[in-house]
């Protein structure tokens, strides 16, 4: 390297007369015109329609009317919870359907299943399941305070009830 050829940058040319300036200056020229075509040629914004105003403040007024004093056809009534006689009627079925399941099970196997576990679906919830002896067996309902207990010894018709009985024999499933 002689010292008549200065240091530059590798993309450095070795004269700059004016023409990169204008071209560069050209380029940018022809950008701004582009971009001043594309903004003529989209539409403004469109004005708020005169009736969204009234609407939109009426539909507040009531919205707060409501949240303040609502009428009595909006008002949400809580569902009853069922008597007691009700709930000792359902969970009467419950255990039915669960000694019929029981009895399904010891017909099939020859012998009685050793947890509800081994049963085909799910447990009835609330009742609980304890062998007694190789052909004999408790359940033990509970639903609340209310407790129910059906020995395998006892005949399942005088368990359920005569209202209960006769609701399984019509097939009405509860429904009147």
């Amino acid at each position: 390297m002689s010292p008549e050829d200065p240091v530059r940058p590798y993309h450095a040319k070795e004269e700059a007369r004016g023409q990169e300036a204008a071209d560069a200056v050209a380029a940018v020229l022809k950008h701004a015109a582009e971009h001043d075509e594309r903004a003529r040629g989209k539409r403004p914004p469109r004005k708020q329609p005169k009736w969204m105003l009234p609407l939109g403040i009426q539909l507040a007024v009531l919205a707060v009317y409501l949240l303040i004093s609502p009428p009595r056809w909006i008002t949400v009534h809580p569902i009853a919870a069922p008597d007691s006689a009700t709930q000792q009627e359902g969970l009467r079925m419950a255990m039915y359907v669960q000694s019929q399941q029981i009895e399904a099970y010891r017909v099939q196997h020859g012998r009685l299943p050793s947890t509800l576990a081994e049963l085909p679906g799910t447990p009835q919830p609330g009742v609980e399941y304890q062998v007694q002896s190789s052909d004999a067996y408790r359940l033990v309902g509970t639903d609340g305070p209310a407790a129910l207990i059906y020995d395998s010894t006892e005949s399942p018709a005088d368990f359920l009830g005569p209202a209960a009985a006769a609701k399984l024999a019509s097939g009405a499933g509860g429904k009147s």
